[in-house]
Order: C-alpha cells, then sequence, then structure tokens
C-alpha cells in the first residue's frame, strides 16, 4: 500500500502538470532521521522476514525505528499528508509492539484475499485466528491486517494504518509534484505577500482543487472526512444486520434506529450551533470524534443487552455529529483563501459522495466477509473517527476575530453588535436567528432549500415505487432502483467537481436560481415519465442541480456570516431543513396513497422550481 500510494501521486501529480524539480525542493525537517528510519525499517523487515535475528531483540529494534520514523513525519506535519503517513506508521507500530514484535494478519482475511489461510510466509507476520472477541481487541485486532486485498496486481491483506500510510504518502508525492516555487500557505495568510498570492495561479495550481490540495490543514481536514465517512457507511450497513438479527428482522426496531439517526440534527443541531461558537471550533471536531469512536465501540456490546440501548447509542451518535458538522462549517474559511471556499465546499460534497457510493458497496462486501464477527466493522468505524481526530488535531486553525460584523462582508446587509456581552445558550440561538431572519440572501436561499428539500425528501420516499413501475426487459425492481440511485449519484459526485472547477467564473446567486428551478422541472417531469432510461438521466439531473444549489449555498453562509456565529446560523439552517426533510419523507407515502404518487411528485416538482423562479425578486441574491 505505501508503495502504491507513492506511485499514485506521482502519476496523477506528473499527469496534472507538476514538475519532479518542485520535489527536489520540498524542504523537509529532521531530513537525516527521515531518511534513516525509513531505510531502516525496510532493511529490518527484510531481515526479520528471513528469520536473521533472535526473536527476543525484534522489539528492540522495531520500537526506535518506528518511534523515530513517527516523530519526523509528525516534524513536517504542516506538509500535506504527512500527519496521515504519521497516524498510519504509528497505528502499524502499535499493532507489532502489542504482539511481541511481529504484525498479526487476520486468517479469515488471507482466505479472502486469495491466500492459502493455513500457512504464512513472512517471518514479519504472525497468524491471528478466533473468534472477534476480547482476545482479538487485545492482539490489536483492528489495527492488525484485516482487509483483504484481492485485486490481481495488489493482492494482499492490508491494515488501517497500511491505508492512512498509502494515502498520506499519494498526498504528499502529489502536492510536492505541483507546489508552486513559493509557499502557498503564506498566500492564505491575511495580507499575504503579492509574490505568493501569484504563485497561486501558476502553472498546475491554476485549478482550484490542485491548490487546495497543497494546503496541508485543508487537506488533512479532507482527509479526515473521507477516512470517518467511508467507516461511518460500513458502520450503517452492519448496524442494520446487528438490529435484524437481534430482533428476528423487526421492522419497528429498524424504524427506531434510522429514527434515531436523523431527529437528533433537528432536535440539538440548534443548541450545538451555539455551542460550537463558544468553543474552540478545532477541538469541537476533536472532541466529537472522539466520542463517537468510543460511542460506535460500544454498539456492538449494547445489542446483545438491549435493542433499546443501541438506539439510544445511535441517537447519541448522531447527536454529537450535530456538533462536528457546524465546527467543520465554521472552520473552514479559517483554512483555505476566500476564492477557494467554494471549491474547497464541493469537495468536502464530493468526498461525502463518492463515501456514499462507495462505502456502501465496499460496506455491503465487507459486511458478507465478516459473517457472523460484525463487531470488528464497528471497531473499524472507531478506528476512523481515531484517525479523523488525529487529522484534525494537527491542523493549525486561526482564532475567530472577535468583533467582526457583518457589515465587514462584501454585500451583506444583517449585523451584529461588535462588543455583544456573552448570553444563555438560548439567547445565543436567538441572536443566530435574528441574523439570519435579518440577512435576506440568506433566508431567501434557506426557504428555497426547505421547499427543495421537501421535493427530495418525497423523491427519496416515494422513488423507489415510481422506479419499479419503469422497470424494462425483464428487469426487476431492486435492480432498477439501483441503477436510478447510481444515476442521481453520479450527477452529484459530476456535479460538484465540475462547481469547483467554475469558482472563479460562477456567480453563486444565479446559479442557486437556476438550480433550485432546474430541479424542480426534472421532478416534474420525473412524474410524468413512462420511461426507465429517461428517469435515469432525469436522476443525474436532479443530482447535478442539488450539487449547484447546496454548495453555493453554504459557501454564502460562511462568506456573509460574521466568523463568531457562524456555527450556530449554519446549525439553524441544517435544523430547518432537516426538519422538512424528515416531515416529507414521513408523510408522502400517506399523501401519495391519497392522491396518487404521481401528482405528488409534480406538485412538489412545481413549488421547488416556483421557489426558485422567486429568487428573481430578492435582488441582492440575483447580484451574490
Amino acid at each position: 500500500m505505501p508503495a502504491f500510494g507513492v506511485l499514485l501521486g506521482l502519476v496523477l501529480g506528473l499527469l496534472l502538470g507538476g514538475s519532479l524539480d518542485n520535489v527536489i525542493a520540498v524542504r523537509l525537517r529532521w531530513l537525516p532521521v527521515l531518511i534513516l528510519s525509513a531505510v531502516g525499517l525496510m532493511i529490518l523487515d527484510a531481515v526479520l522476514s528471513a528469520g536473521a535475528i533472535p526473536d527476543s531483540r525484534r522489539l528492540w529494534l522495531l520500537v526506535p525505528a518506528y518511534l523515530a520514523l513517527v516523530l519526523a513525519l509528525l516534524a513536517n506535519r504542516s506538509l500535506p499528508g504527512l500527519t496521515a503517513a504519521a497516524l498510519g506508521t504509528a497505528a502499524n507500530g502499535i499493532a507489532i509492539v502489542v504482539n511481541g514484535g511481529w504484525m498479526p494478519v487476520w486468517q479469515p482475511s488471507l482466505a479472502a484475499a486469495g491466500f492459502d489461510p493455513n500457512a504464512i510466509h513472512s517471518g514479519f507476520h504472525r497468524m491471528l485466528d478466533g473468534p472477534v472477541d476480547a482476545a482479538f481487541f487485545g492482539h490489536g485486532g483492528p489495527l492488525a491486517d484485516i482487509i483483504p486485498v484481492p485485486i490481481p496486481i495488489l493482492q494482499s491483506v492490508a491494515s488501517v494504518g497500511d491505508l492512512l500510510l498509502g494515502a498520506g504518502l499519494a498526498a504528499f508525492v502529489f502536492a510536492a509534484l505541483v507546489r508552486g516555487p513559493l509557499s502557498v500557505a503564506a498566500a492564505i495568510e491575511p495580507g499575504g505577500p503579492a509574490p505568493a498570492i501569484a504563485a497561486l495561479h501558476r502553472g498546475a495550481l491554476r485549478n482550484p482543487y490542485i491548490r487546495l490540495s497543497t494546503n496541508g490543514a485543508f487537506s488533512a481536514m479532507w482527509l479526515s472526512q473521507v477516512i470517518s465517512s467511508l467507516g461511518d457507511r460500513i458502520h450503517q450497513v452492519a448496524l442494520v444486520f446487528l438490529v435484524a438479527r437481534a430482533t428476528n428482522s423487526s421492522p419497528l426496531a429498524l424504524g427506531l434506529v434510522f429514527a434515531a439517526m436523523t431527529v437528533p440534527a433537528t432536535l440539538v443541531g440548534p443548541f450545538a450551533g451555539a455551542l460550537v461558537d463558544r468553543w474552540n471550533r478545532k477541538w469541537v471536531m476533536v472532541g466529537s470524534d472522539l466520542a463517537r469512536a468510543v460511542i460506535v465501540g460500544l454498539i456492538p456490546m449494547a445489542s446483545g443487552l438491549s435493542v433499546g440501548l443501541v438506539v439510544v447509542l445511535v441517537f447519541g451518535l448522531s447527536a454529537v455529529s450535530s456538533f462536528f458538522r457546524p465546527a467543520r462549517a465554521a472552520a473552514l474559511p479559517q483554512v483555505v483563501a476566500d476564492e477557494d471556499l467554494l471549491p474547497a465546499n464541493s469537495a468536502m460534497w464530493v468526498a461525502d459522495t463518492v463515501s456514499d457510493l462507495a462505502g456502501y458497496g465496499l460496506g455491503g462486501l465487507f459486511v458478507a466477509f465478516l459473517g457472523s464477527s460484525l463487531a470488528l466493522a464497528f471497531w473499524v468505524d472507531g478506528a476512523s473517527y481515531l484517525a479523523s481526530a488525529a487529522l484534525v488535531a494537527a491542523v493549525a486553525i486561526p482564532p475567530i476575530v472577535r468583533g467582526a460584523t457583518a457589515a465587514t462582508i462584501p454585500g451583506a446587509t444583517a449585523t451584529i453588535p461588535a462588543d455583544a456581552p456573552a448570553t444563555s445558550i438560548l439567547g445565543e440561538m436567538a441572536e443566530g436567528w435574528r441574523f439570519l431572519r435579518a440577512e435576506s440572501v440568506l433566508m431567501a436561499t434557506t426557504i428555497q432549500a426547505a421547499i427543495a428539500e421537501f421535493g427530495l425528501g418525497a423523491l427519496t420516499a416515494l422513488s423507489p415505487l415510481l422506479v419499479a413501475s419503469l422497470a424494462l426487459n425483464g428487469m426487476d425492481a431492486p435492480a432498477a432502483y439501483g441503477f436510478f440511485e447510481m444515476a442521481m449519484g453520479a450527477g452529484l459526485v459530476v456535479g460538484g467537481v465540475i462547481l469547483g472547477g467554475m469558482a472563479a467564473r460562477l456567480p453563486k446567486g444565479p446559479a442557486i436560481i437556476v438550480a433550485f428551478t432546474a430541479l424542480g422541472i426534472m421532478l416534474a417531469a420525473l412524474s410524468v415519465t413512462g420511461h426507465l432510461i429517461v428517469a435515469l438521466v432525469l436522476a443525474a439531473g436532479i443530482g447535478l442541480a442539488n450539487v449547484t444549489f447546496v454548495v453555493p449555498s453554504q459557501t454564502l453562509f460562511q462568506q456573509r456570516t460574521p466568523g463568531e456565529i457562524l456555527g450556530r446560523v449554519v446549525a439553524i439552517r441544517l435544523a430547518v431543513v432537516n426538519a422538512v426533510l424528515a416531515v416529507a419523507m414521513a408523510t408522502s407515502g400517506g399523501m401519495a396513497q391519497a392522491l396518487g404518487l404521481r401528482p405528488v411528485l409534480a406538485v412538489c416538482g412545481l413549488a421547488t422550481a416556483a421557489a426558485g423562479l422567486a429568487g428573481l425578486a430578492v435582488r441582492p441574491i440575483r447580484r451574490a
């Protein structure tokens, strides 16, 4: 995995206009320690695999080498990818230490990867077999080589640490190849030198996504999002089967679990947003990840006691996430330049969407591979949260300048008192609501989003029935529905990528108006189509329109809201939108039964299109 990461970063960097000369210009701290420890570990791996060193000396040689490499990588944590590489190295080192100097490899993973499960042809590894229990955990099971990779060229069994190390090295090599001649970090500081700002637009750095890849803080936050999102998808798939097994597939129990996932965003979100504005946003994200790691690790144990306890834990997991989301949204403008804020939001959106597309599929395969050992899926997700926490903890996030006013933000219309005294949580929530209500652009886009989300919620609940009626040529309904969801996901990903690339030329307000209107028209068109192919094209268009209003809307919130109240304002918007989405999914079935499925979708589509066109009447939106 590490070698593949280096190769991947090298190929992508060169293909996108990078230069090997830029790599030579990279200045690494502790360079001799970094080289000696890395080369030393490769030599040790070969020597230990050959059995040339007595077992009693393994740890005495491995621990100093791993410790030196981790410290040398952390000394360079401001560079993209090297924090992840340090975490991956540390994770592998911990697994080796708790096993007395051997890297454990899980026996079922050997078989799944296509190897002989009864033999290990390496003196560096030790077999880990038996059930997933306390002994498995005591041997560092979640950090062992447990992930089967049956791909012919890459055939192996990898650890979570291997994936982190490979991803980190890929990010570092790519960023080193495309970096400018001057420090990109200097250009994102307020008042940065003109030559450094000009360097942002030279060569490959003209592309905003490539610029973001050279921003160490953003790269760490983005990678933490990818890691924790993929872990989430794995545990969510496992959760369905865990609850189904514990309750004999009770629909009531599954419904309660899914309700526990969605309700906290509305109930807890506004309170969380107010607290996020009081606290350090970086440590809110770190604390949220640590808390989620603990909660998700307890779920498999709770399932053996009570499904009610599982529901409580899932509710707690979602409630903690209600702190993480506004904290991340509020911290993002502090680590990227204003001109790169929209591409940064697009990149975060793409990470989430790709995690949905790939994560659920991979999660299903991984859960099927685990069989009765479902607990491991939750522990892997817990490890992903720990990795995310460590990545965010290494990020330097500038402090908020208190006393800023929205009047200092171009185009903003609402203000807050520069010397506003500390108030109660309810008072701070009310302050956030008053700001949102007075800011015409943000309030209008929130109303538009609520109307659109009602239509999307109805589509989520009713699309399986609609698509089933369109299945062609003997295709069964589940397959048709899968293609429909894939088409919508493809639209989301493609839209996110294109949107970020057009950031410098995209007027946000008109884009939002067009996106809402187009979404409504396509939703209404979906309600009258009788062809599956047309439905798939419309699904892709709906995904494209969705991302085209979500990302610019979020960027406007970040640009037009003073940093000191951004957490609560974003949380209020999220609470409103999620509440409408939940109501739509809960009521659309009853409405469809009373009025018909297609009329409900048609009305939702026309209402969304009308809300989009209404934006033309709001002059600040047209000019945003």
